[in-house]
C-alpha cells in the first residue's frame, strides 16, 4: 500500500484502470462460469429427465408383461386339470404384436416343468426349483425379476419375469415365467437416448448384481457395468442422482483416465437401474469456450483501454504533478513561492484556487504566529500555574509556573490525563474536579468560579491552591477543552492560620497579666482592702511584674515588626559573652524554679562585637524556651566557645526534642510546634523568629539540632539552639554548621578547658 500511494499519478491511474478492468473481466468470467455451470446443471437435469422418461417407459413395459403373466396365471389356475387348455392360453403370450417375450414356461408347485414354449427350452418334468425365478415366487407368492444371464443353446442374454400361479386356497400351485429379449426395440431406445447426449453419450441398463442388460456399447452386455462405485449405493437405496464418476481405468483403453457425468435412475417394477451420461470434457466444453472467449475479448479491451488511459492522463498528470510539488512546498512551510497555472479548464481553475489558498494561508499563519507569541509570552510570564486540557482531559499545555508548582516538567505531562498530574481535593478530601471542571459538571455553561483545593506535588507535599477553570469552545460552540489556572496560596493559608493562632495566643498571654493588674489594683481600691504596708507592697509588686510581662510582649511585637520591615538596628560594641549569659540567667531566675541552669563558657573566650541588650534578649528567649520544654528538674546549659573568627553560643535542654518535619519552620514567626500545642505551653511564637532577626543583624547565623549530640541511649533527645557572633577582630558572616565543626567547635559545650558552671 505505501508503494501504491507513492506511485506517480499517471501510473496510479493506469494501475487503477487495469485493476478495474481486471475486476470487470473477472466478473464477466465469473458470470460465464456461472452460466456454464447453470448450463451444466440444466444438461445434467436433462439427462436425469431423459433417464427418468426411459425408465418410466421400461417400467410400463415390464408392468404390462407382469399384468399379462398374472392374467394368464389366473386363467391357468382355473384350468389346472386341463393341460391342453393351459397350453392354449400360454401360447397367446407369444402371439402379441412386437413380442417382448421370447419364451414362456410353467411349473407345478414342486418346481417341475409342466410346459415350455418353445419346447426345446427344457425337458418336461425337469426340476427347476433351484432357479431363483422359480424358487422365489413359490416361497413368497410375489413377482420376481431375475438378473441378466444366458439361456439355451444359443447363449443369448435374457432375463426372466416370473409370477406365482395361485390356487383356490390362496397357496401357489406353480410358477408362470416369461423370458424377455434384451434386444427388443424398447430396450434399444436407450441407444437413441444416449446419442442425444453428444459424441460421448453412453447408456447402460444394469441388473440387481451390476451386470449389463443392455448398453449403447453392445459388447458390454453381460459384463459388469461401468462406474459401480457411483451407481451401486444408489441401486441399493433405490435412489436417483446425477454426479461425476471416478476416472476410467483399464476396462476402457479409449477413455482411460476420463470422467463421466452420469444420471442414474432405478426401475420401479424391476430391481434394475439405468445409467445415462457422457464425457465430462464434452460436458464442460461450453464453459471452456466461454472462458477462452472472455479472456480473448478482455485482453483486447484491456490493451485498448490502457492506450486511451495513457493518452488521457498525460494531459492531466503533468499539471497535477506540478500541483503536488507545490503542495509539498507549502506543507514544508514555503508559502512565498507562487503556484504555477498549468493545464486547462478545471485543472487551471484548481491551480489558481490553490495559489489563492497559499496567499490566505500565509496571511493567516503570520497572524497566528503573532497571536501564539503573545499567548506564550503572557502564559509563560504568569506567576500563576496555567495548563490546558483537551476534551478528553489530556494535558495540552503546561507553563513554567505549573512545572514549579507540581514538580513535573512539561515534557513529562503533555498528553497524559490531568488527573494523573493534578489530583485536587476539597476541604473534605473529596475529588473537586467534578464540581469545577466544565467538562464534568452538569452545567458546563456556568461562569468560571474560583475554588480552594489541595493538590499533591510530585514529592508528595500537599499544596493549597486557588483554582479557576474555564471552558474552551471551538467555532461551533462545542466544548473543546479547559483552561486551568492554579495559584499557590499555601503561604497565605499558613500565614492566616498562624495569625489566627497568634491572635489566640497573644489574647491569652495578654489576658493573664491584665487579670493580675486589674485584680490586684481592684483589691487596693476596695474600701475594706488591705492597709498594711507589706500587703500593699506585695500587690504593687505583682502589678509591676504583670506590667513587665505586658511590656515584654509589646516589645516582642515591636521587634518582630521592625525585623519584618528590615528596620531593626543594633549597636555592636566589645562585650564579654559570659556577662550577658549571667544577666540572662538572672533575669530568668523566677521562671527557672525547679530546673538546673548552667553557664559553661570557655576560659579566655575573646570579646564579641555585639549589642549587649539584644544578645541578652536572644539568650533570655532561648533560655525561656528551654525551660518551658524541659521536664521538672531538667538541666539547661548555656555554653560558648571560640570557633575560627567567631564565637559559637549554644543553649541545650533535656526535653522532648523537635520532630524533623518541624525543623524547617522552627524560626518562622508565629510558629508553635505540635508539642507546645498538645501540652498547652504558653507563648506567642515570636521568640525564635526575633532571635533569628537579631543574630542576622549581627552577621551571625542560628540553627537547631535535635537530638543533642552526645545524649546517652534511652534519655530524652533534647534540643540545642546554636548561634554565632563575630569576635571583636573577627569577620562578619554566617558560617555553616559543618564548617564550624570542622574548626573544632562542639555543640553542647561538653569538652571545656576552663569553664564557669553555676547551677540554679
Amino acid at each position: 500500500m505505501p508503494g501504491l500511494l507513492d506511485m506517480p499519478l499517471q501510473r496510479k491511474i493506469g494501475l487503477l484502470v487495469l485493476v478495474g478492468l481486471l475486476l470487470m473481466f473477472g466478473l464477466f468470467g465469473l458470470l460465464g462460469a456461472l452460466l456454464a455451470d447453470d448450463h451444466a446443471r440444466q444438461t445434467a437435469d436433462e439427462r436425469l429427465v431423459i433417464a427418468q422418461l426411459t425408465v418410466s417407459f421400461l417400467d410400463s413395459e415390464i408392468e404390462e408383461q407382469f399384468r399379462q403373466l398374472e392374467t394368464a396365471a389366473a386363467l391357468a389356475a382355473d384350468a389346472t386339470d386341463d393341460l391342453g387348455s393351459q397350453q392354449h392360453l400360454l401360447r397367446d403370450l407369444l402371439r402379441q404384436p412386437e413380442p417382448f417375450v421370447t419364451s414362456v414356461f410353467l411349473t407345478d408347485r414342486t418346481g417341475r416343468l409342466r410346459w415350455a414354449e418353445p419346447a426345446e427350452l427344457a425337458e418336461l418334468g425337469a426340476d427347476l426349483s433351484s432357479y431363483p425365478h422359480v424358487r422365489a415366487p413359490l416361497a413368497t407368492g410375489a413377482r420376481y425379476v431375475s438378473g441378466v444371464h444366458t439361456m439355451g443353446a444359443t447363449g443369448n442374454p435374457t432375463a426372466v419375469l416370473a409370477v406365482p400361479v395361485i390356487g383356490p386356497d390362496g397357496v401357489p400351485v406353480g410358477v408362470l415365467g416369461a423370458a424377455i429379449d434384451p434386444n427388443h426395440r424398447a430396450l434399444h431406445d436407450l441407444v437413441a437416448a444416449a446419442r442425444q447426449l453428444g459424441q460421448t453419450g453412453h447408456a447402460e441398463l444394469v441388473d440387481q448384481v451390476g451386470r449389463v442388460i443392455v448398453s449403447s456399447e453392445p459388447s458390454r452386455v453381460l459384463e459388469p457395468g461401468e462406474h459401480p462405485e457411483f451407481y451401486r449405493p444408489l441401486l441399493e437405496r433405490r435412489a436417483s442422482d446425477v454426479g461425476t464418476t471416478g476416472p476410467i481405468g483399464d476396462e476402457d483403453a479409449a477413455e482411460r483416465g476420463q470422467r463421466h457425468v452420469m444420471a442414474f435412475v432405478p426401475l420401479v417394477h424391476a430391481p434394475w437401474g439405468l445409467l445415462l451420461g457422457g464425457s465430462e470434457a464434452e460436458f464442460l466444453a461450453l464453459a471452456h469456450r466461454w472462458l477462452w472467449l472472455t479472456a480473448i475479448v478482455g485482453g483486447l479491451s484491456l490493451v485498448i483501454a490502457l492506450f486511451l488511459v495513457w493518452v488521457t492522463t498525460r494531459s492531466v498528470a503533468r499539471p497535477v504533478q506540478a500541483l503536488t510539488t507545490a503542495s509539498r512546498r507549502i506543507a514544508a512551510g514555503d508559502l512565498a513561492t507562487p503556484v504555477p497555472s498549468l493545464g486547462e479548464g478545471e485543472v487551471r481553475a484548481l491551480a489558481e484556487a490553490f495559489d489563492d489558498m497559499r496567499r490566505h494561508l500565509r496571511q493567516a499563519l503570520e497572524a497566528l504566529a503573532v497571536e501564539k507569541s503573545r499567548y506564550q509570552a503572557i502564559v509563560g510570564s504568569m506567576a500563576d500555574a496555567v495548563f490546558t486540557t483537551d476534551a478528553q482531559l489530556r494535558v495540552t499545555a503546561f507553563n513554567p509556573a505549573a512545572e514549579a508548582l507540581t514538580g513535573r516538567s512539561a515534557a513529562e505531562v503533555l498528553g497524559r490525563p490531568c488527573l494523573e498530574v493534578v489530583r485536587p481535593v476539597d476541604d473534605q478530601g473529596k475529588t473537586a474536579c467534578s464540581d469545577n471542571c466544565p467538562l464534568l459538571r452538569a452545567s458546563s455553561a456556568a461562569s468560571p468560579t474560583v475554588a480552594k483545593e489541595t493538590i499533591r506535588r510530585r514529592d508528595g507535599r500537599a499544596v493549597v491552591v486557588a483554582t479557576a477553570r474555564s471552558a474552551i469552545h471551538d467555532h461551533s460552540g462545542t466544548l473543546a477543552g479547559v483552561v486551568h489556572v492554579l495559584r499557590d496560596i499555601s503561604a497565605e493559608e499558613e500565614l492566616s492560620r498562624l495569625k489566627d493562632e497568634f491572635l489566640s495566643t497573644v489574647s491569652h498571654e495578654l489576658r493573664t497579666p491584665l487579670s493580675f493588674v486589674k485584680g490586684y489594683a481592684s483589691t487596693l481600691l476596695l474600701p475594706d482592702g488591705p492597709r498594711d504596708e507589706a500587703t500593699t507592697r506585695r500587690c504593687l509588686q505583682v502589678i509591676v511584674e504583670a506590667s513587665d510581662e505586658l511590656q515584654e510582649l509589646v516589645d516582642n511585637l515591636l521587634d518582630m515588626s521592625r525585623i519584618g520591615a528590615g528596620a531593626l538596628s543594633v549597636e555592636p560594641q566589645p562585650v564579654r559573652l559570659e556577662v550577658l549569659a549571667r544577666a540572662a540567667v538572672e533575669r530568668a531566675r523566677v521562671r527557672a524554679q525547679g530546673h538546673r541552669v548552667q553557664v559553661a563558657v570557655t576560659a579566655g573566650l575573646p570579646l564579641v562585637s555585639a549589642d549587649p541588650h539584644r544578645i541578652e534578649q536572644v539568650l533570655y528567649n532561648l533560655l525561656d524556651n528551654a525551660i518551658k520544654y524541659s521536664p521538672e528538674g531538667g538541666r539547661v546549659t548555656i555554653a560558648a566557645e571560640a570557633a575560627a573568627a567567631e564565637v559559637l553560643v549554644s543553649v541545650a535542654d533535656e526535653g522532648l526534642g523537635i520532630p524533623p518535619e518541624e525543623m524547617s519552620g522552627l524560626f518562622e514567626r508565629f510558629h508553635r510546634g505540635k508539642t507546645a500545642r498538645a501540652r498547652h505551653i504558653g507563648g506567642s511564637g515570636l521568640g525564635l523568629a526575633i532571635c533569628k532577626g537579631i543574630v542576622a543583624a549581627h552577621g551571625g547565623c542560628i540553627w537547631a539540632e535535635s537530638p543533642v549530640p552526645g545524649r546517652p541511649p534511652g534519655a530524652l533527645p533534647g534540643t540545642v539552639i546554636c548561634f554565632t557572633l563575630p569576635t571583636e577582630a573577627g569577620r562578619s558572616g554566617c558560617a555553616p554548621p559543618a564548617e564550624l565543626r570542622a574548626s573544632g567547635a562542639t555543640v553542647g559545650a561538653a569538652q571545656l578547658t576552663s569553664a564557669t558552671v553555676e547551677p540554679m
